[in-house]
């Protein structure tokens, strides 16, 4: 991210500026995404969230600092993870169910904030070009949206990436006979296959070919389909109104 800013030649108040926007887009995504993973646990029974201080949209409570900056300056990172305890989760009768519904959680929140952020994108956009007076602030506010729903739906997808210990990983993992989970194999897979991911980002960024960047927004193209039907009759009702 800081990397591609100086590429492009900007200057040092647009360098701050879209620093102070990437961090806003930032936070939010990953504040939303930790936090549903911790109030589904909680919902279902689980207190440990609750009691690690993770039931909060407090960024401070999610953000990882060294996943933030690497995010800040090559564009992947991560969050701090919500740890829960299975074994506490009661409220349905299946356990694997409610597992799935913890580890989806986090991309389920994505979504809505992505939803969400285009929907203020599309209006602030309008507004801006209805009340040029107030540009400054309504772009400021249409860019804030824009990025929030670009990173949220980058969160979705490349937390939906079937690798460890990403949320797709251990939706699949559910979905496992137990046989395989238990198996010399599976669990060498588990141990070094997160290195999959920093060997193709290494080698996307020494090549300058995105191959994670492709699968990513492969994966994002369905929901912004979604995203996209849903936002249709707001955007027509905007242009009925004159926005």
């Amino acid at each position: 991210m800081i990397i591609d800013l100086f590429r492009q030649g900007l200057s040092a108040q647009e360098i701050v500026y879209y620093l102070i926007i990437f961090l806003f887009a930032l936070t939010l995504s990953f504040s939303l995404h930790e936090f549903m993973h911790a109030a589904v646990a909680v919902w279902l029974g689980d207190p440990t969230p609750k009691n690690m201080g993770r039931l909060t949209l407090n960024p401070v409570a999610h953000v990882d600092p060294v996943g933030t900056f690497l995010l800040l300056l090559a564009g992947f990172g991560w969050g701090k993870p919500v740890m829960y305890n299975p074994t506490n989760l009661h409220r349905f009768k299946s356990r694997r169910l409610m597992n799935i519904m913890v580890h989806l959680a986090g991309v389920t929140g994505n979504f809505l904030l992505a939803l969400v952020s285009n929907i203020l994108f599309l209006l602030f956009a309008a507004l801006q070009i209805k009340f040029p007076g107030a540009a400054t602030v309504l772009r400021a506010l249409t860019d804030a949206f824009s990025y929030t729903y670009a990173f949220s739906m980058m969160l979705l997808a490349f937390n939906l990436l079937p690798i460890p210990p990403l949320d797709g990983f251990h939706v699949l993992e559910e979905l496992l006979p137990y046989k395989v989970r238990s198996s010399n194999f599976y669990r060498k897979f588990e141990r070094f296959s997160p290195y999959i991911i920093w060997i193709v980002f290494i080698a996307s960024t020494v090549s300058r070919i995105s191959i994670l960047g492709y699968v990513i927004n492969a994966i994002e193209k369905p929901f912004e389909f979604i995203i996209s039907i849903i936002c249709m009759p707001l955007y027509m009702l905007f242009q009925m109104i004159g926005l």
